[in-house]
C-alpha cells in the first residue's frame, strides 16, 4: 500500500496549510487552512510556524486518537499503516 505523505507549508497570501504532499510539484488542494493575525505575527516573530505545526499536529492526534469523535471508524484510524507522515 502507498504511504500517505502530507506537508505543511506557508503560502504567499500568509496562510498556512496542510495538504497532501505531491509528488511531481503539483500544487494540491488543502485539506486545512491557518489564518494567524498580523498582531500573533508579530508576538510570536518567527515562532509562529511553530505554533501552526502544532495546531496541525494536535489535529490529526485527535482525530486518530482512540477517543475521538470518529470512535466508529476507530479500528481504520488507529492502524499506524493509515496514520498519513508529515513533512515539514
Amino acid at each position: 500500500m502507498k504511504e500517505s505523505y502530507l506537508e505543511i507549508v506557508e503560502l504567499e497570501n500568509g496562510d498556512i496549510v496542510l495538504r497532501p504532499a505531491s509528488e511531481d510539484g503539483e500544487e494540491t488542494v488543502p485539506l486545512a487552512t491557518l489564518q494567524i493575525s498580523d498582531d500573533t505575527r508579530s508576538s510570536l516573530k518567527d515562532r509562529y510556524f511553530e505554533l501552526a505545526k502544532c495546531m496541525f499536529h494536535a489535529g490529526i492526534d485527535f482525530v486518530y486518537s482512540e477517543e475521538s469523535l470518529f470512535d466508529d471508524d476507530s479500528d481504520y484510524l488507529a492502524d499506524e499503516e493509515f496514520r498519513p507522515k508529515i513533512l515539514h
